[in-house]
């Protein structure tokens, strides 16, 4: 299915209702997810077989017809899944909620909002407010007091993906390399280009590294899950709070610490961690 075909088919409420039902019938008898012809017409509201079955021949390979009626396919679930996230709502609003740390630019303190079809952690000054890949499911069915941490998990999840090639919206392949300067005042940071979707993924130095296997490591022996950690409550998450050992052959250290002890972290151009040892 192309793009064309996906959004059209969003665009029609009843072919959504096709879905819907279906997906219900799936999550009240998962073994058994079939729906016989007028048992689906019936439940969704169409009284006309002609108009009904006009929309079913669109669905194509969203369906699958057999002898016991109709069920979702794998790539219909995949469809609905995505309208349920909410990301195709864009006067959906949330907050704004109190979040842990302060402001990376200017240390004030920090709030999530939802609005405009982002996220942002923003300290009410706009050029300091930073964008988080989160769609409104994750907001809409967490508990308030867990939010925070299921946005941490999917931040720190978007940076191992991205340094293991692998765009977080497509799943397509990602090119990239550190660079300095960008949209914001000038530092370094990861920036990688999906070739499938085109995607642009701009991750801080510090919250590039979090995912390398040492790094983990480091937190675990001393009892923290780093994954559910708010990135931006980090001091060397911070913009410029790496340390540049060589702009030739370029070489960045970030000094990852939790108390007293510290883990320098050593980057190349490419973003491969080259040392996880003093230089």
């Amino acid at each position: 299915m192309d793009s064309d075909e996906f959004f059209d088919l969003l665009s029609n409420s009843t072919r959504i209702d096709i879905l819907q039902t279906l997906a219900n019938a799936y999550e009240e008898t998962p073994a058994d997810p079939w729906l016989e012809y007028n048992e689906l017409r019936t439940t969704v509201g169409v009284r006309d077989n002609g108009n009904f079955n006009y929309h079913l021949d669109r669905m194509g390979e969203l369906l699958v017809k057999g002898p016991a009626g109709y069920r979702l396919s794998r790539i219909g679930m995949a469809i609905l899944s995505t309208v349920a996230s909410g990301v195709f709502d864009p006067d959906w609003k949330w907050g704004p909620v109190d979040a842990p740390g302060d402001c990376q630019y200017c240390s004030d303190p920090v709030q999530l909002v939802y609005e405009d079809g982002n996220l942002w952690l923003t300290c009410g000054t706009d050029s300091h407010t930073i964008p988080l890949s989160v769609p409104p499911s994750v907001l809409d069915s967490h508990p308030d007091d867990a939010v925070v941490e299921q946005v941490a998990v999917l931040q720190n999840q978007w940076s191992a993906l991205t340094r293991r090639g692998i765009c977080a919206e497509c799943y397509g392949h990602v090119d990239g390399d550190i660079r300095y300067g960008g949209a914001r005042e000038d530092h370094y940071h990861y920036h990688g280009e999906c070739h499938r979707c085109g995607f642009h993924h701009g991750v801080p130095v510090g919250l590039f590294v979090l995912g390398h296997p040492t790094v983990r490591a480091f937190y675990h022996e001393r009892g923290v899950d780093i994954r559910t950690t708010p990135f931006w409550t980090l001091d060397y998450c911070e913009p410029g709070s790496e340390t540049v050992l060589s702009t030739d052959s370029l070489r960045l250290r970030i000094d990852v610490t939790h108390d007293d002890d510290e883990l320098p972290v050593t980057l190349d151009r490419d973003g491969t961690v080259v040392s996880t040892d003093d230089p």
